[in-house]
């Protein structure tokens, strides 16, 4: 079952202050790793025109400029940064970096060094593609390319989670991808609604009137047409047993208009033991008072195996979380 906190919390990672300035940090890492590499081989051509040290000091600049200017709410800079990465590595390793480092330096190059700054460039250009581009293509498509507007270029469903998990267990030295502990509470608010196309009114994270089943949160960016909601109308899995196998990166989506509201921290802690939830159509797993995730909902009491019932909420169905005994 989705949870709404975890992935809350995830998007309000990537599209950080912190993280930002943490791409520009890891940039920093392997620039110094390179440059001490270099010394330490009597490179020949290292030194102030050496290109990949030089470029990866640039980018580095740049992602902290990025994020000084996301600090005045202009994102412009940090995505067109974080787009440019896996262009500079490719050309990096298209250098004869072989003729002076090992084998094992080498991968440790590409592999690790390069892959972990993919990973934040990567997690960036994602979360703020759709709030960038996707509300203007929604408005005016491309007239050589409409079924474009289709694709979901962000965090389609609730794929958000599973790269976060896949990567902070990538590597031998974790990534500074700490999430609050305990997971902070996140509310939906139903006071404040834009329409896809209307301009954005507050930045942030925010969740579409056509529930999560399929669809997922989106990161929206105040002054910027508000994006459509990306409904999967293909998984990956159904496309790679379609396709023989064939690898798949991403599902199938369709754009469709809707109403979106702000997701925010209710100011709680999330109660580990009233995270045992249940949906609608489930029968009841523990006896209790539970509460319904629609806000203004009033609270029922299940008994073990009882069938939870429906209220026809935002959320698409009706989310249950177990509140206390009696």
């Amino acid at each position: 079952m989705r949870n709404i906190h975890l992935e809350a919390a995830i998007w309000n990672l990537f599209t950080s202050i912190d993280f930002f300035e943490e791409a520009a940090r890891e940039c920093e890492r392997t620039m110094n790793w390179f440059g001490a590499l270099a010394v330490a081989r009597n490179v020949p051509s290292f030194g102030r025109n050496n290109q990949i040290y030089d470029r990866l000091k640039e980018k580095a600049s740049a992602f902290r400029r990025g994020a000084a200017l996301a600090k005045l709410g202009d994102y412009q800079l940090i995505w067109q940064v974080s787009q440019t990465i896996s262009g500079d590595a490719r050309g990096f390793m298209e250098q004869p970096l072989h003729s002076w480092m090992t084998p094992a330096e080498y991968r440790e190059f590409g592999d690790v060094k390069l892959s972990r700054l993919f990973a934040y460039a990567d997690q960036i250009e994602s979360a703020l593609n759709n709030g960038l581009v996707a509300g203007e293509n929604f408005l005016n498509p491309d007239p050589d390319c409409p079924e474009c507007g289709d694709d979901d270029e962000g965090f389609p469903g609730g794929s958000i989670v599973d790269i976060y998990n896949e990567k902070i267990h990538q590597y031998q030295e974790p990534l500074f991808w700490n999430l609050p502990n305990p997971l902070p509470e996140y509310v939906v608010d139903k006071s404040v609604a834009c329409r896809t196309g209307e301009e954005v009114p507050w930045t942030g994270i925010w969740y579409p009137d056509t529930g999560l089943e399929g669809h997922s949160l989106t990161f929206a960016i105040k002054g910027m047409p508000m994006q459509p909601a990306f409904r999967i109308v293909k998984t990956i899995e159904e496309l790679e047993s379609e396709n023989d196998g064939a690898v798949f990166g991403s599902p199938v989506t369709v754009a469709v208009a809707t109403t979106w509201h702000p997701v925010i921290p209710s100011g709680r802690p999330l109660d580990q033991e009233a995270e045992l939830r249940a949906k609608a159509g489930d029968p009841c797993p523990k006896a209790g008072i539970w509460q319904p995730m629609e806000p203004g909902a009033s609270d029922r009491r299940y008994e073990v195996g009882e069938i939870m019932g429906s209220l026809g909420t935002a959320y698409g169905y009706t989310v249950w979380r177990w509140k206390t005994e009696r």
